[in-house]
């Protein structure tokens, strides 16, 4: 899995805009975020759906 493949100590939360919801994934999800990370996952999910904060 991406996330797998960028392990970190930051959590990942996702959030569906057309719900407004969270979903904090597990810790072996936790990523460390990258210029790379960020562009593999926009390439699964569309250009500017990817925030970190």
């Amino acid at each position: 899995m991406l996330l797998e493949r960028h392990p970190g100590p930051i959590a990942t939360v996702l959030f569906y805009e057309s719900t407004g919801k969270l979903l904090a994934l597990n810790e072996r999800y936790s990523i460390k975020p990258s210029p790379a990370l960020i562009r593999e996952m926009e390439q699964m999910l569309g250009p500017d759906t990817v925030k970190i904060k």
